[in-house]
């Protein structure tokens, strides 16, 4: 069974009277521990896309299995779990809270796990001295009580990384995650996504950028709403 399938897709927006269907039928699978790149020119739906990948939208019509849950039939509250337990974000605007430390920032997501669910899954461990490890694994160990103004560019990212893996989701989703980067910093958000995938993590990646789509194992490009290739 796949991780993520998607059948037959479409997404409308309606502006006024005016009719806006930005996904026109995507059928898509991503199995387990996959590494993929979706790539397209702005304004070929991919973001939309990750929305719905990431349950942070919901399609108009279609079909979305997220681990043999039918994703379309579950209540916000029971979304908003599902979203909290698979997967974790990296967004090009970092969307760190400027007045928490770094920690903080990466601890975030664990408030909105449910009760049992972080018991679980941090049994071994707690989540601040979890957050720490990864923060000393990402390179930036010792910025974990400085506030988001206070770092660079890759430094904001791999914050953001950090707080994707805190609850230790099934699925990594980025979009345009070197957006903001310089080319060195790109590189080596890249090189830690590699890393990830490598250790099972399912992965995917949103850009336009054919360079950084090349590290995936597989592209899947979109145009115009549709998958092309």
């Amino acid at each position: 069974m796949a991780l993520i399938e998607l059948k037959n897709v479409r997404k409308v927006y309606k502006q006024g009277d005016l009719e806006v269907e930005v996904l026109k039928g995507i059928d898509l699978t991503v199995e387990k521990g996959e590494f993929i790149s979706i790539v397209g020119p702005s304004g070929s739906g991919k973001s939309t896309l990750m929305y719905i990948l990431g349950c942070l939208d919901r399609p108009t019509s279609g079909e979305y299995y997220l681990d043999g849950k039918d994703v379309l039939k579950l209540p916000d509250d029971e979304l908003s779990k599902l979203r909290a337990e698979y997967i974790g974000f990296v967004f090009q605007a970092f969307y760190l809270i400027p007045y928490l430390t770094v920690l903080d920032n990466v601890l975030l997501p664990v408030e909105y796990l449910p009760k049992e669910e972080r018991k679980r899954r941090f049994s071994d461990k707690p989540p601040q001295k979890k957050a720490v490890e990864l923060l000393t694994r990402l390179g930036i160990g010792d910025r974990i009580g400085f506030k988001p103004e206070e770092l660079s560019g890759g430094q904001k990212q791999r914050t953001a990384i950090a707080r994707a893996l805190i609850n230790s989701p099934e699925i990594i989703l980025a979009d345009e995650p070197t957006g903001q980067l310089d080319t060195e910093s790109s590189r080596e958000v890249m090189r830690i996504f590699e890393e990830l995938h490598s250790e099972g993590r399912t992965v995917i990646v949103v850009t336009h950028d054919m360079e950084i789509a090349k590290h995936a194992q597989r592209i899947v490009k979109i145009r115009d709403g549709r998958v092309v290739e």
